[in-house]
């Protein structure tokens, strides 16, 4: 079908694409591909987006159509790549010279060079918003890959299966690129070196800090991919710091403080960035992606294939299959590295509280290190406070993954409200400490809470 376009088309398509993709990208496959051609028909002649009326392109907005152009390849449909190069052009020119981008890109035209660009309602936000998709867009081209496809070189890849093609998508990705990856990192770093200079603060006036928060989540998480490596700036510490101190005390953002989002979009962004909402997208877009080439699954012996994602069979297709193999010893069936990452617990309450239980009791008490390694994964990523005390028993797990999967478990659950710093192989002689600084957090939410393990003598 074709779509009727609307004023905020350019942010209902994209939410859409990303929505849908979320969902099941392979059962909504049309629909995927109708939104992405009615997106591509908003697209001005200069490469950017904006709205009708306007005829400078709008870098909120482009903001979300290339996050809904990376879904939309990430997933396996294919993409006019002409269409993303010209809006990564548009992206390029737009940016002041001093490092900033605008809200609304005054373009100098192709080959000009970089020209001042208006401050009007330009902000961090806006800043971000343009390196973000800058970022974004290049990572479509493949600009940051970091594994090759080409040959027969992939470990674990049966014979039978080959390359079709001479080169490998990376680099056919990149030879279509309208810029090599050094002149995206001299953009980004020219805005970081604006955003030094001119650091976010709050004054107490309405402003755009969650959605600030929430575009600095996205460019932060895209140039740890960029460059390879986790930020080593306390970004995330400081945005989290912040946010406790506007929270209000129903729970809420936005309530307390001046902004220009009202709470219900205050918290959304406030929520989003808290779980790296980002990071998690690129983590789950990139495993196993032919597309990406980011690898394959470590059991290639079986191969299942959904758009251009590539996963191994799993040894157990929900948790309650799961459980039942870990609880009757045969743990030699079950590795860790097999298991989705997408592996559901029961939605619904009560058969859900049954699996927490079956998996706290194996954590807390399983002779096999597999089956307590699997279980404090399980439990880490339930988002459930009570399992709270079974995962700061596993600290002091003699095996080490357990230990890590508990400890990440831990700072996922708490969002590092209040967590302490741990290493990934603490000393003996920290692990008790360590275990009391996590059970004198949990007992701050829940006072009357007796722990039976020792933990606090």
């Amino acid at each position: 079908g074709k779509l009727v376009h609307q004023p905020k088309s350019h942010y209902e398509i994209p939410i859409a694409i990303m929505f849908l993709a979320e969902l099941d990208a392979e059962e909504y496959r049309p629909q995927l591909e109708t939104l992405g051609k009615g997106m591509l028909e908003l697209q001005m002649g200069h490469g950017g987006y904006g709205y009708p009326n306007e005829p400078d392109g709008d870098v909120s907005q482009v903001q979300y159509v290339v996050l809904a152009m990376w879904t939309l390849d990430r997933s396996g449909i294919e993409l006019p790549l002409d269409r993303v190069a010209r809006t990564l052009a548009w992206l390029m020119r737009v940016q002041d010279p001093t490092g900033y981008w605008p809200y609304h890109g005054h373009d100098p035209g192709i080959g000009r060079g970089l020209e001042t660009q208006p401050t009007h309602e330009m902000s961090v936000s806006t800043c971000l918003a343009g390196g973000s998709a800058v970022l974004i867009s290049s990572d479509i081209f493949r600009l940051f890959g970091q594994v090759s496809l080409e040959g027969n070189g992939i470990e674990g890849l049966p014979k039978a299966l080959k390359p079709v093609e001479k080169e490998s998508l990376i680099d056919s990705r990149r030879k279509k690129a309208p810029l090599p990856r050094e002149a995206v990192l001299t953009a980004t770093g020219r805005m970081d070196s604006y955003r030094i200079a001119n650091p976010f603060k709050r004054t107490g006036q309405a402003d755009w800090f969650y959605y600030m928060l929430y575009s600095l989540e996205r460019y932060e998480s895209f140039m740890e991919l960029a460059v390879g490596k986790v930020s080593q700036v306390g970004w995330y510490d400081q945005g989290v710091s912040m946010l406790m101190q506007a929270q209000d005390s129903t729970g809420a953002w936005g309530v307390k403080d001046a902004s220009k989002n009202g709470p219900p979009v205050s918290t959304a962004f406030a929520v989003l960035f808290l779980i790296r909402s980002t990071k998690k997208s690129i983590g789950k877009m990139s495993s196993g992606s032919l597309a990406g080439g980011y690898g394959l699954p470590a059991d290639t012996t079986k191969l299942v294939v959904k758009g251009t994602q590539i996963k191994g069979e799993p040894a157990a297709a929900a948790v309650t299959d799961l459980l039942d193999l870990l609880e009757a010893d045969e743990t030699d069936k079950v590795n860790e590295s097999t298991i989705p990452e997408d592996l559901k617990l029961e939605a619904d309450p009560q058969r859900r509280r049954q699996q927490l239980s079956r998996l706290e009791r194996l954590v807390r008490g399983s002779q096999s290190w597999q089956a307590r390694r699997v279980a404090a994964r399980l439990l880490g990523t339930s988002d459930e406070l009570s399992v709270v005390p079974a995962l700061i028993f596993a600290l002091s797990d003699p095996d080490k993954p357990t230990r890590t999967y508990a400890r990440d478990g831990l700072e996922f659950i708490s969002r590092r409200f209040g967590n302490p710093v741990s290493s990934d192989t603490p000393p003996d002689q920290q692990v008790r400490m360590l275990q009391q600084q996590w059970a004198a957090w949990y007992q701050t939410i829940f006072p009357d809470y007796v722990f039976l393990d020792s933990i606090n003598n």
